[in-house]
């Protein structure tokens, strides 16, 4: 059996899928725009710690570079050891550490 259809579907078909394919883009995009945009995961109150231990090493690291050699030097030396340490309990604490 054959199908007679089939010489006459194919030649519309092909005209007809550039036209639904931008029926179904501008569709798409209009979905889209209207759901509201994902909101970023918030940082646990583990990585908040972390993170600000992070931020006291850096600060106290570049204290001792300004000072090096200089009359600070040994105080922002002993900075540097505290906050190293308080990272390193935090990163213990929050088990990112053995």
């Amino acid at each position: 059996m054959t199908r007679p259809l089939d010489n006459r579907v194919d030649p519309i078909a092909r005209k007809l899928a550039p036209v639904v394919r931008e029926m179904l883009l501008a569709e798409v995009e209009r979905i889209a725009a209207s759901q509201p945009a994902a909101k970023p995961k918030a940082a646990s109150k583990a990585e908040e710690d972390i993170m600000e231990a992070c931020r006291q090493v850096a600060s106290a690291a570049d204290r001792l570079a300004q000072a090096k050699y200089g009359v600070g030097e040994i105080a922002a030396r002993k900075s540097l050891e505290r906050a190293a340490t308080i990272l390193g309990r935090a990163m213990r604490k929050h088990g990112r550490m053995p």
